[in-house]
């Protein structure tokens, strides 16, 4: 069994962090941010006015976590866990991550 404990980290910290910072408005938005939550959207997210910059943040930490060894199980895991939705929300975050932030990545899907 694995420690996911450890695996947690950088995904809860960026989502702890940007509780406080996640109701200011982002000033600009890069093209990936953009595409990024937009793809969210269009597959039934939705998250409270204002936390764009925190869902952002979280699909960042996903690349983070996959770079650092984190298996796509791991990575859907500390989602789940970190903005408390379902598996299948958690792995369309992760996808749309992957897809905007890190297609490097693909292979770990």
């Amino acid at each position: 069994m694995k420690n996911t404990a450890r695996l947690a980290g950088p995904i809860a910290a960026v989502v702890a962090g940007l509780v406080a910072i996640g109701a200011a408005p982002t000033a600009s938005a890069d093209p990936a941010d953009d595409s990024y939550l937009q793809n969210l959207q269009q597959h039934g997210l939705s998250w409270a006015p204002g936390a764009d910059g925190t869902m952002i943040n979280v699909g960042h930490a996903v690349c983070q976590d996959f770079d650092g060894g984190d298996t796509l199980a791991q990575a859907v895991g500390d989602v789940k866990k970190a903005l408390g939705v379902s598996n299948g929300g958690a792995g369309t975050i992760v996808g749309a991550a992957v897809a905007n932030y890190c297609p490097a990545n693909r292979s770990k899907m």
